[in-house]
């Protein structure tokens, strides 16, 4: 008996990778249709047992309807990967449950919301603790709430710089290759975490864990063992903060820097030169913590809603301080694109 699958990925290495394991099964035999476009999304499906898509092109309502079809994402799961949703998760979560692992293992995190630079003042009214401790001398790192690959992102010590963020003379500027550089002040919704600032260094650099996560069905959580350390480009150094590539170990900023060594940069969690017994507590911790992290998330079923016909994976990310105390720092719905180059990076 053959069983159908719809299968697009935009990036044609992982598409081909994904065709290739159907077509590679042994306990199934798929009848595969690689001609999907954007009418997919709302078209009449007819026997289908496996929908693997980007998110905009599948078929929610035939998910919903038949539950002999699979899908490889949750339809609604921004209470995981947006970070104000998943701070607000956290914090209800920990008022519920005191004695959580995210007690410590979540950077303590405020919800700032800023619509225009003039009502500066009365924003940070709403984050009086981070004004607070700016005046005793406390580093805090500020992230838009919904970007990815580090846009936005920066750590501060003093208001004056937080401020001189959002002083952009001309938002509709471009950078100096002529591209449209992101407008970020038009972004409203931002998060503002206490930073690491006595983070785990090997050779000198802050690094942090990407790790693999597969949610299943209602839910089950699997944690890839096989795990990235991607390191800042320069030596930490807490005395220069506008210097992104001592303290964001984002490897997007850093591709096309002179200097820039791959291999420096991208390195094997469990062959970072640590003693085996530290990876391995800090990879329990991990463990931990995820548990907690997708109790929260799945509670919140307004902005976390499980199927017991999906499944989905997700990078997610870790910090390490110099005690080995694991901090949970974010999720992200997996680009393909990632995931392709660190599958060349692996093998």
């Amino acid at each position: 008996m053959y069983l159908k699958a719809h299968v697009h990925l935009d990036e044609p290495y992982t598409h081909q990778a994904v065709v290739k394991a159907l077509e590679n099964s042994k306990k199934l035999k798929w009848i595969i249709d690689q001609g999907i476009d954007e009418s997919h999304a709302e078209a009449d499906l007819a026997d289908v047992q496996l929908q693997w898509l980007e998110y905009e092109l599948i078929n929610w309502q035939h998910l919903a309807m038949d539950k002999n079809t699979l899908a490889n994402a949750y339809c609604i799961r921004k209470g995981l990967i947006r970070k104000s949703q998943m701070a607000y998760n956290m914090t209800k979560y920990l008022s519920k449950n005191p004695t959580s692992i995210l007690k410590k293992a979540i950077p303590e995190t405020w919800l700032f919301e800023l619509y225009d630079v003039d009502y500066f003042e009365e924003a940070m009214n709403e984050v009086y603790e981070v004004e607070r401790d700016l005046q005793k001398g406390h580093m805090f790192i500020i992230k838009p709430s919904m970007a990815n690959k580090a846009a936005g992102i920066k750590v501060f010590d003093s208001l004056d710089d937080l401020r001189a963020m959002f002083e952009v003379e001309d938002s509709d500027s471009e950078n100096d290759d002529g591209s449209d550089q992101e407008d970020l002040t038009q972004v409203r919704e931002w998060v503002i975490q206490r930073y690491i600032d006595k983070p785990l260094l090997v050779e000198k650099r802050k690094f942090h864990v990407r790790a693999y996560v597969l949610a299943k069905s209602n839910i089950q959580v699997y944690l890839y063992k096989d795990m990235l350390a991607l390191f800042a480009m320069k030596d930490y150094d807490t005395t220069n903060l506008e210097d992104n590539l001592i303290h964001l170990t984002n490897t997007c900023l850093q591709a096309d820097e002179e200097g820039y060594n791959e291999q420096a940069s991208v390195k094997l969690f469990w062959e970072l030169g640590l003693a085996q017994e530290d990876l391995n507590h800090m990879f329990d911790q991990m463990k931990a913590i995820l548990a907690d992290v997708f109790d929260a998330c799945t509670s919140e079923m307004t902005t976390f809603q499980t199927m017991p016909n999906a499944f989905e994976l997700f990078g997610v990310d870790f910090m390490m301080d110099q005690d080995l105390n694991v901090y949970f720092l974010e999720a992200n719905a997996v680009s393909f694109s990632i995931c392709v180059f660190y599958y060349h990076y692996w093998y």
